[in-house]
């Protein structure tokens, strides 16, 4: 049985993920010698993380993404659980890729959520908000319950508090726990995206489409690089104002 020593301290162990199943009752009393006791047998400890691993991003011949479909009973959005897995991430302190690149500050809300500076200048690949890195996270999150779950039960079976025929039922309950929190995190994950989604592109596309004044317009474009706005920003004033220029010479 792999240890859990093995993943980050960070993750807290009050966390909300708490089995679903009362304490064991306490041990039985062996009848024979209390030196040696027999292996449990009858359960089979299963692999973590399981073959053919459901939490991964899906996606299709043309690249278009998928986040997988864990459980029938998702718990809410706004859902205590939910909450802390949205809010979990496996380096606490690490930036986005874009903000490690350009040696700025960045802030980590939730996933979902492209983090305050990408939004500012536009980035539209904000690392927090790559499913990717999601799904990273929710398969990290849930290997770290299973091993300790998995642990508690074997515990359990070998001290007689659990019978080994119980296993499999115990252990399939933990999973179905784990997964209607994940399938409640990916329902948000995926309006967090759709909400943000090229949102400050869109913003400064409006501003620059009405904008008339070709100084303003250049200006921006100049601090523009001075404060590494994404190429794509300064593309659209670019274009904007190339197309002031067009209408003042005339030319459709």
């Amino acid at each position: 049985m792999p240890s859990n020593s093995s993943y980050d301290t960070n993750y807290p162990h009050d966390h909300s993920f708490t089995a679903p199943r009362p304490a064991p009752a306490p041990p039985v009393s062996s009848l024979g010698s209390s030196n040696s006791s027999p292996s449990p047998e009858g359960f089979i400890v299963p692999h973590i993380p399981p073959p053919n691993d459901p939490v991964r991003v899906i996606r299709d011949a043309r690249g278009h993404w998928q986040l997988p479909h864990l459980s029938e009973m998702p718990l809410h959005v706004d859902h205590r659980r939910v909450n802390r897995l949205m809010k979990y991430r496996i380096h606490v302190n690490a930036k986005c890729s874009s903000c490690a690149e350009l040696g700025v500050d960045c802030e980590f809300g939730e996933t979902g959520l492209p983090c305050p500076p990408c939004n500012v200048l536009g980035v539209p690949y904000c690392t927090f908000a790559d499913p990717d890195f999601f799904m990273e996270n929710v398969g990290h999150t849930r290997n770290t319950f299973l091993y300790e779950e998995c642990s508690a039960l074997c515990t359990a079976v070998h001290n007689n508090q659990l019978p080994p025929s119980s296993f499999d039922r115990e252990y399939t309950k933990a999973q179905s726990w784990f997964y209607s929190t994940a399938q409640g995190a990916i329902t948000r994950f995926t309006l967090n995206h759709r909400a943000t989604d090229g949102l400050a592109l869109r913003g400064y596309r409006a501003l620059a489409s009405s904008a008339t004044d070709t100084g303003l317009l250049t200006r921006f474009i100049s601090l523009g690089f001075e404060t590494h706005l994404h190429p794509l920003v300064l593309q659209v004033v670019t274009d904007r104002l190339q197309a002031i220029f067009l209408a003042l010479l005339g030319i459709p």
